[in-house]
């Protein structure tokens, strides 16, 4: 019999960093730097560049740049966020019952868990990265597909390449796969054909199919002499779909996650199974967490992204954890503002930035906005064409975030599916607004009600065609 389990911490991979969060939350946690400057002595004796520099620049990077830059960076910028996550919750009293880790995640879940020390997960990392990069490889990439396993199974049979598999089961609604880039041009096709979604990923590697096979004992061999300790904590690992054990050889555990996909869906079940009340994601973009939403709504766990996004960093995480009672010191009552605040007060924030730039670029004080002279009319879309409106608004949001157009489906959930916090979602829709010379969301304004694409273009079009009707 599997004994229960209360409280869960997640660690995400791929894709999981935001480096305005990270630099936030390391200017009001010293234990964020701490982290990082373990990494920097293996960045620094193998490549001679601190990979503090990059993730702590003036400019917090963002991840299309990191991953434009050597292969290691991006992935060791993840681990860090992980890892660093996790210090600050433990520091607070975060005491989880598992560490379940997705993909690159689980070498940062063993590590918290006390197997590897920071430096030599950072090593693990390296080695994972330098092994990959010198094996010869077919061109591979990796996609999301909105459908559950067995559909996307069902499409890649049509596809008929046995290199190309399903890596990820995320959720019920969300496949990734991964495989040969001429095969998942046809896998497209086949997907777009039945009306399921489907976005290229941007990843350094087809992870978890079996063109990495070739990979698996070189990398097993390069880090097999990494010194281990015992497990402090259990850690889960949906790729092996079992825990780990202290006999084991982790080595060899961690090369067969090249090729091993991610049971992250199945592993939740069973999780919730066991009584799991709360999940908190040690890492940046809250991917995780919003799969656990997805998967797991009957249940309704609390599940708290620990660096969610924005300029809040990790405080907003740690008031959350308090009040769902998974973190010592829960807050007094007469509480309220501060509930409020954790919560709309990155939005609050961003909104009076607006409104100031607004201001400094004219020579009066502004009145409130009006709707939309003629003149922008002739200039924009017209209101006879939806479908030009629709166009302009998905590139917006795909060249402010640096997605693939195609992500941005009308079912598309903005912040459960593709991460984007409430902060964000404010500043795109008054770039929308400023774009067709609309009115700014105001009064009755509920972001709530734009969670999905399709409703922000609805809401855009209905702005467009007639301006006094966009809060009916």
């Amino acid at each position: 019999m599997e004994s229960h389990v209360d409280l869960v911490a997640l660690f995400p991979g791929q894709g999981a960093f935001d480096g305005t969060a990270l630099s936030a939350a390391a200017s009001e946690h010293a234990g964020i730097r701490e982290v990082f400057d373990e990494i920097d002595e293996v960045t620094t004796a193998e490549t001679g560049r601190r990979l503090s520099d990059v993730v702590f620049a003036p400019r917090p990077p963002e991840l299309a740049a990191l991953l434009a830059d050597e292969p290691w960076v991006s992935q060791l910028a993840i681990y860090g966020s992980d890892v660093a996550v996790h210090r600050v919750l433990r520091d607070n009293g975060l005491r989880p019952d598992v560490l379940v880790g997705h993909s690159l995640g689980e070498i940062a879940a063993l590590v918290c868990a006390g197997a590897y020390t920071v430096a030599d997960g950072a090593r693990l990392i390296w080695q994972r990265v330098r092994v990959v990069g010198e094996t010869e490889l077919r061109d591979g990439c990796m996609a999301a597909l909105g459908t559950d396993a067995d559909r996307a199974a069902a499409l890649l049979t049509a596809v008929a390449d046995g290199d190309l598999v399903v890596a990820a089961e995320n959720h019920d609604r969300q496949t990734v796969v991964s495989g040969p880039a001429e095969s998942m041009a046809r896998l497209r096709t086949v997907a777009e054909a039945v009306g399921v979604s489907f976005a290229r990923l941007d990843s350094p590697a087809p992870f978890h199919s079996p063109l990495l096979r070739p990979a698996e004992e070189r990398f097993a061999t390069a880090v097999r002499d990494l010194p281990r300790k015992a497990l402090q904590h259990r850690v889960v690992s949906p790729i092996l779909e079992r825990e780990y054990s202290d006999d084991e050889d982790i080595s060899a555990a961690l090369a067969r996650h090249l090729s091993l996909p991610v049971r992250f869906a199945t592993t939740l079940r069973r999780l919730d199974a066991q009584g799991a009340r709360g999940y908190v994601e040690c890492g940046a973009a809250g991917a995780l967490t919003g799969f656990v939403r997805k998967q797991l709504t009957e249940s309704a766990p609390t599940a708290v992204a620990g660096l969610a996004g924005g300029p809040a960093g990790i405080d907003p995480a740690l008031r959350s954890l308090r009040e769902a009672g998974l973190l010592p010191g829960a807050q007094p009552d007469g509480t309220d503002f501060d509930a409020f605040w954790a919560e709309r007060g990155p939005r609050i924030i961003e909104l009076i930035r607006r409104e100031f730039e607004i201001h400094r670029g004219t020579a009066a004080p502004q009145q409130p906005a009006a709707p939309a002279p003629a003149p922008v009319a002739e200039t924009g879309p017209s209101a006879a064409d939806p479908a030009e409106i629709a166009d302009r608004v998905r590139k917006m949001y795909s060249d402010a975030l640096e997605y693939p157009e195609e992500v941005f489906t009308d079912d598309v959930e903005l912040e459960a599916e593709l991460g984007i916090d409430s902060v964000k979602q404010v500043e795109l829709l008054t770039r929308v607004s400023e774009t067709f010379g609309l009115p700014t969301p105001t009064d009755g304004f509920r972001l709530s009600d734009y969670d999905r694409m399709g409703k922000v273009i609805d809401y855009t079009v209905r702005l467009v065609n007639a301006p006094e009707s966009a809060h009916a």
